[in-house]
């Protein structure tokens, strides 16, 4: 026997189970049915099966035969496993057989063999650090961690569960913190640069003369007035560039001559009905011949006049312009990177007069030379992070994008709702080849965000109203 255990490299051996297949062989050998463990599924049993030793001049091993066949995909494990104990016993004054020997010698050799193997299954002293440290366990302390002690000798009680629970609490709270000043700090800094003449140009060069606090001018260095209600103009504003629109009215200051050369340009900005009235019963008179009234209206989209005081009444001087008239929606969501800054990628052209839209570049190109008002609208779903977004309108000169307009915002905090994100203003397109225009969205968050899917509230609205 002893030559087949010096060959033997394992103790055990695993099948799995057909539910038809009863009998299963193994080829290492043991010293009694005894030393065979079976197992179903990890789960030792003892009952239900039977044992039969192959004769070791035969080879050694045996057979384990189940009364019922193991179920289909059960793991059946058989294994060795040795209780020290003597097989032979010598006295003074007997000659050991060599057969008998040979068998103890079998015996310790598979003993010894099967705690090398379980020995290489546990935690163990590298080679060098076997000297100076201890593996002896502390007094037990129930839910408490084991840990090595302070001097790195020896294992010494640590913190229980829910002291480790606490910490890595306060951990994730750390991280959210530092994840949210950072936030804080790109916030801050765009805010900073937003509000710099280089980084914003024209868009934020602020106007006070109205007494309202005018955030945005035209290219032409015209202050320029929103009114989507109606709204009475003050003498201070003069110079000023108003889009009508909601069926707004415009109500001009009284004529007189202090006020002699007060100018005003205004367009009508959607199509809705809109007109221009006057104050104190003066009149509006055409330059083109009409008819002087109290009233003139403006009921196309991109009506554009300039009204013009001579000191004692208004003169309007129709603009014509003959387009383009470009409406673009986004009615799907669109995902935005953390922290990132994409193109606005428009599913829906809903009106292009002159076939602009370029699909490649989600924006308008080949626009002729002139002044287009822009008007856009990003549905920005809210969280429970308030976070700082910009709306950036970007020109193309025919050589490289670069950005043009800026909206700044910060959006509220809360959920199930959103928030209307929007940027108006009046881009200058020069006399160069393939010149164009396209949205670009950016955040602070430190998650993806959405623009939200609806067929009304993303848009973007560009129409030509000078030369």
């Amino acid at each position: 026997m002893g030559a087949v255990f010096a060959n033997q490299v394992r103790a055990s051996i695993a099948f799995v189970g057909d539910g038809a297949r009863d009998t299963f062989p193994f080829d290492f050998d043991v010293f009694d049915a005894g030393d065979v463990r079976v197992a179903i599924n990890g789960t030792e049993t003892d009952t239900g099966f039977h044992i039969a030793l192959t004769p070791t001049d035969q080879g050694g091993g045996g057979v384990v035969r189940f009364e019922t066949p193991p179920a289909n995909a059960t793991t059946i494990t058989i294994a060795r496993q040795l209780h020290l104990r003597r097989l032979s016993s010598f006295d003074a004054m007997s000659i050991p057989r060599g057969d008998a020997l040979d068998r103890d010698f079998d015996f310790m050799t598979a003993a010894l063999g099967d705690v090398d193997r379980a020995l290489s299954g546990t935690l163990r002293f590298g080679s060098g650090q076997r000297d100076g440290a201890s593996a002896e366990l502390p007094v037990i302390e129930p839910g408490r961690a084991l840990i090595w002690n302070d001097a790195g000798d020896g294992l010494a009680n640590g913190p229980s569960g829910t002291e480790i629970a606490v910490a890595s609490t306060k951990a994730s709270q750390a991280q959210d913190a530092a994840n949210r000043a950072e936030a804080a700090e790109s916030r801050s800094e765009t805010a900073r640069a937003s509000f710099e003449r280089s980084s914003a140009r024209a868009m934020l060069n602020l106007d006070f003369r109205s007494g309202d606090l005018l955030a945005w001018e035209d290219e032409r260095r015209m202050p320029v007035i929103d009114a989507p209600v109606s709204r009475i103009m003050d003498i201070r504003e003069t110079g000023s560039l108003v889009r009508l629109s909601s069926g707004a009215q415009l109500t001009l200051p009284v004529a007189s001559v202090a006020r002699n050369g007060v100018r005003f340009r205004v367009f009508n900005g959607d199509g809705t009905m809109v007109d221009i009235t006057t104050a104190a019963g003066d009149v509006i008179r055409p330059i083109h011949g009409g008819i002087d009234a109290t009233v003139y209206p403006l009921p196309t989209r991109g009506d554009m006049v300039d009204l013009i005081c001579d000191g004692t009444r208004w003169f309007a001087a129709p603009i014509h312009e003959s387009g383009p008239v470009i409406k673009l929606l986004r009615t799907a969501s669109q995902s935005i990177p953390a922290g990132g800054a994409f193109l606005v990628e428009w599913d829906q052209v809903i009106e292009d007069s002159h076939g602009h839209y370029d699909s490649g570049v989600h924006g308008v190109t080949g626009l002729s030379p002139g002044f287009y008002h822009v008007d856009v609208g990003v549905r920005f779903p809210i969280t429970d992070q308030s976070v700082f977004t910009t709306l950036s309108l970007e020109r193309f000169d025919g050589t490289d994008w670069s950005s043009h307009l800026q909206a700044n915002d910060i959006t509220a905090m809360g959920s199930g709702a959103a928030h209307s994100l929007r940027l108006n203003g009046i881009a200058r397109i020069d006399a160069t080849p393939a010149t164009g225009l396209r949205l670009r969205v950016m955040h602070s968050d430190t998650e993806t965000r959405e623009i939200g899917d609806h067929d009304l509230l993303t848009w973007c609205h560009i129409h030509r109203i000078g030369g």
